[in-house]
């Protein structure tokens, strides 16, 4: 045993010499500096088409909403797609709109279905007798088109992981211009949580002959419900 790792400490050793042998005389002075590169400053209504355009290209849908059309239009593309059921979080931040809403008579045909129960004892109901959900979404990013969720013990991540059609809220006013901004001023180094999403669209791989498919695990489709446009 003491042989063998005398001859791993020797290999080593060699290994690092060479490495070293290597940088002998190298002006680092004379080495190009990386560019820096900084996102244009764009306006307000500049910075959401480019968030708008970025989710189109990935597959996303994007709606247009007011504070009072939000249940509505969920309603409509849950019925477009024959869907009955919307899982949503308990004492979520828009969980009493959707209560009041999807309970009044009105928007028969639609059950609400909190999420309060535990994955470990459920997972048919999640993953076979869940075909929608929504959640809320912690701010979102124009350059990239990127939403960002903060996932809550009202709001845990499997709500937006989960079920094939997802509904998304994102309010305009809470975006950015590009990821660096961001988790500056939100000031992410002292403040991110255990779990951070980004999304982009709906899942999606390349896994299969190299060929882009969407929707093979994960929400297979991303409806978008921005507010304050």
């Amino acid at each position: 045993m003491a042989a063998i790792n005398e001859v791993s400490k020797n290999a080593r050793t060699n290994i690092l010499a060479k490495l070293k042998a290597q940088l002998v005389g190298a002006d680092y002075d004379k080495l190009p500096t990386e560019p820096k590169f900084t996102y244009p400053d764009i306006t307000h209504e500049q910075r959401v088409a480019k968030f708008i355009d970025n989710l189109k290209t990935n597959h996303a849908q994007v709606l247009k909403v007011t504070a009072e059309s939000v249940a509505s239009v969920i309603e409509e593309q849950l019925k477009k797609r024959d869907i009955d059921q919307l899982l949503y979080g308990e004492n979520g931040q828009y969980s009493s709109m959707l209560e009041n809403y999807f309970n009044n008579a009105s928007a028969e045909g639609i059950k609400l279905e909190k999420y309060d129960f535990l994955l470990t004892d459920n997972k048919v109901k999640l993953f076979d007798e869940s075909p929608a959900s929504f959640t809320s979404s912690k701010c979102s990013i124009a350059a990239t088109g990127t939403i960002v969720l903060w996932p809550t013990v009202e709001e845990p991540r499997t709500l937006s992981l989960v079920p094939p059609v997802h509904f998304v809220l994102v309010d305009a006013k809470k975006m950015v211009n590009d990821f660096a901004t961001l988790i500056k001023i939100q000031q992410w180094k002292d403040k991110l949580p255990t779990n951070a999403l980004l999304v982009s669209g709906p899942s999606k791989t390349a896994d299969i002959q190299q060929t882009l498919a969407y929707g093979a695990h994960g929400p297979k489709e991303l409806i978008v419900l921005l507010l304050n446009s």
